[in-house]
C-alpha cells in the first residue's frame, strides 16, 4: 500500500498530470496562496486560526473548517475554467502519440538552449 504522506507535493502534481494526460483530463494546478483565508461565500479575506476560518463580512459571517473552506475556493476557481466553452486551453503543450501508443510531448525548440 502506499502512503501518501509521503509523498512531496511535487510528485503528486507530477503523478497527477501524467494520468491526466494518459486518461484525457485536464488538470489545472491552482495557486494555494489565499484559498483558506478568502471566504468561500462572499470572497471576503478572514482569519485564519490553525484548522479554523471566520469570515470578517459582517454580511457574511460564514466560519467553519479552514481547510473546507480553501477546498471550496479551489473547486470554485477550477470549475470556472474547466466550464469555458472550448476548454480553458491551458495545456502549454502539443502532444502526440508514439509508436506504443503512449502520449508524450513534443519537445520545446528551447529546451536544449
Amino acid at each position: 500500500m502506499v502512503q501518501l504522506s509521503k509523498w512531496s507535493f511535487y510528485q503528486l502534481r507530477s503523478f497527477l498530470e501524467y494520468k491526466g494526460i494518459q486518461f484525457g483530463v485536464e488538470i489545472i494546478s491552482v495557486s494555494p496562496a489565499w484559498t483558506s483565508q478568502t471566504c468561500h461565500q462572499c470572497l471576503h479575506i478572514g482569519l485564519r486560526s490553525h484548522k479554523r476560518f471566520k469570515c470578517t463580512n459582517e454580511a457574511c459571517s460564514w466560519s467553519g473548517d479552514a481547510d473546507l473552506n480553501g477546498a471550496k475556493n479551489i473547486a470554485t476557481i477550477g470549475a470556472v475554467f474547466v466550464n469555458q466553452p472550448g476548454g480553458s486551453n491551458c495545456l502549454c503543450c502539443t502532444l502526440c502519440t508514439d509508436s506504443s501508443g503512449l502520449l508524450k510531448s513534443l519537445r520545446s525548440p528551447l529546451a536544449g538552449a
